[in-house]
């Protein structure tokens, strides 16, 4: 039997023992100090050790994916763009890819490798975290041809769904200005809703790819948990993170997830993935000549619950049930009927409770998850203590991060195993929806609860900051904490409250079952082909 080495030194002094130990409420016995400082001093050596290594990150091709123009713009249309920067493959055989001819933005929290991510914060100091490695997402789209033409500005931590709270500048919507352009991705959603870029990669923990989407006209797809692989992008909480594509049509949407979507050999969510995948966009150009057929004989629920809850238009609700209900009208035999998920009503408070310590401590505090993977360690480092200083940045701009970073606490402290118990649920949640979708192809919920609000203003005080964003992922959030598919396709345009002469979008949400990424994009072609959403 073989005994570990003791420590050649004593690192750990008397002091630093016992104050680390009564974080437990707890003090070390005298007689048992001297052990403990020579036990925990082995832990300081091989901390050391690991100190002294070269991180291993994945390869970075500047061969084959040169970065061109790395600069802040300074003209910046919506205020979209975080950084720009020019990338595309130098390689013939990636000419020949699904993205050749596409222009991209990516989300700023997706790491592009030598170009500063932002995060939508100032509390890490400006070009302060350079990602050495570009995420899977953006690795996928250059080998299938695509150019990047920058990263799009987002929401401070992504953490919240409008788009007030970059530290840097406010994003526009394209249909109004002044107006929400939804969050957290909202670059994304303004770019390409602006056609300055051709599609976007954006990133949704509680709407955020769905709630842009909707307030821009866009049909943007939070894809099943793990289908698009994660890694290289700023994490929340593991439990909810996703990527996925933000387009102006169906057809193209399914192009993009065609490219990203699949196993990587890092990312440990892609449990269950199923091999092989459908090639999403050759399966809908089956129906180019009579698309209405993609979506014949389906049968769609209407989630009754989601219609009920608080703070919904109810011009929004009338008008999702009549987009709805249109299916019936295109003489394929879809069928159309309000059901019952009675778990949905209880999916915000699920959600919260699930999602809020992993806010506080893995996406505001950079403490690792304890999972394989790839780990950004120079993020984390940056984010590991926090002050004054960097709470007073974070509250001013996005009060929705401050109150995630004490109220995850919270739960921590006051409600041991609560966190537990709503991850539990949320599988109850996902069993409920898919039992549903044993029956029915999809499901529809209304998106955002209503068309997009207008500016608030650094200055304003926290409440009406947050009543801009309270209710807009209600409907969203649901779907991120059970992993299902969901997308919003945009339906009609309707005047917001402040101004009854502006008109600006509305989505409607299309739900699948687990992987059944095709059949929302069958549903949402057929409605998208015989109905023209502005003038619904």
């Amino acid at each position: 039997m073989s005994v570990a080495r003791l420590p050649e030194t004593i690192s750990v002094s008397e002091e630093q023992l016992q104050t680390t130990a009564r974080l437990f409420n707890v003090t070390v016995p005298e007689k048992d100090v001297e052990a403990y400082r020579i036990l925990l001093s082995g832990l300081e050596e091989a901390a050391k050790t690991i100190e002294a290594e070269e991180d291993y990150l994945p390869a970075l091709d500047l061969t084959r994916f040169p970065r061109e123009n790395i600069h802040k713009p300074s003209s910046n249309e919506y205020n979209g763009w975080a950084y720009k920067v020019t990338i595309k493959s130098t390689l013939g055989s990636d000419a020949g890819g699904l993205l050749v001819g596409k222009t991209i933005a990516i989300k700023d929290n997706i790491s592009v490798g030598k170009v500063p991510s932002l995060l939508g914060t100032d509390v890490i100091p400006e070009g302060g975290y350079v990602p050495e490695y570009d995420a899977t997402v953006v690795t996928r789209v250059l080998t299938a041809g695509a150019t990047i033409l920058g990263k799009a500005a987002c929401e401070n931590f992504s953490m919240s769904p409008t788009s007030f709270t970059n530290a840097y500048s406010f994003v526009q919507n394209p249909y109004a200005a002044g107006y929400n352009a939804g969050g957290s991705s909202s670059g994304c959603g303004a770019l390409v809703a602006g056609g300055v870029v051709d599609m976007a990669i954006g990133g949704d923990q509680g709407g955020s790819i769905r709630v842009p989407a909707s307030y821009c006209g866009l049909v943007g797809l939070k894809p099943t948990f793990g289908l698009v692989p994660y890694t290289g992008i700023a994490s929340l909480a593991a439990t909810v993170d996703h990527a996925g594509p933000m387009t102006k049509t169906v057809s193209s949407n399914a192009l993009l997830l065609t490219a990203m979507a699949g196993m990587d050999e890092y990312d440990d969510r892609q449990i269950g993935l199923p091999v092989p995948l459908p090639s999403y966009v050759d399966e809908l150009a089956k129906f180019e000549s009579d698309p209405k057929q993609a979506a014949k004989g389906f049968r769609i629920g209407l989630i009754i619950e989601s219609f009920d809850m608080p703070g919904l238009d109810p011009r929004v609700i009338a008008k999702v049930k009549e987009a709805a209900k249109a299916f019936e009208t295109l003489g394929v035999g879809i069928t159309v009927e309000e059901i019952s998920v009675p778990m949905h009503a209880k999916a915000p408070a699920i959600w919260t409770i699930a999602t809020r310590q992993g806010f506080s401590e893995h996406g505001l505090r950079g403490q690792n998850p304890l999972r394989f993977g790839v780990h950004d360690a120079a993020l984390n480092i940056s984010l590991s203590k926090w002050n004054q200083e960097m709470f007073d940045k974070l509250a001013l701009r996005n009060p929705a991060g401050t109150n995630a970073l004490i109220g995850g606490q919270i739960i921590k402290d006051k409600y041991p195993g609560l966190t537990d118990k709503a991850l539990n649920l949320a599988r109850k949640l996902k069993d409920e929806y898919n039992a549903v979708l044993t029956k029915y192809d999809v499901l529809i919920t209304p998106c955002a609860p209503s068309p997009a609000n207008y500016t608030s203003k650094p200055e304003d005080d926290i409440m009406t900051k947050m009543s801009k964003a309270i209710g807009a992922t209600i409907n969203t959030m649901p779907f991120n904490i059970s992993g299902n598919p969901a997308m919003s396709l945009p339906i009609a345009m309707m005047s917001p409250q402040e101004d009854p002469s502006l008109k600006l979008p509305v989505g409607m949400q299309i739900v699948g079952k687990s992987f059944g990424e095709l059949d929302i994009y069958k549903a949402a072609y057929a409605w998208e082909q015989s109905f023209d959403w502005k003038s619904f």
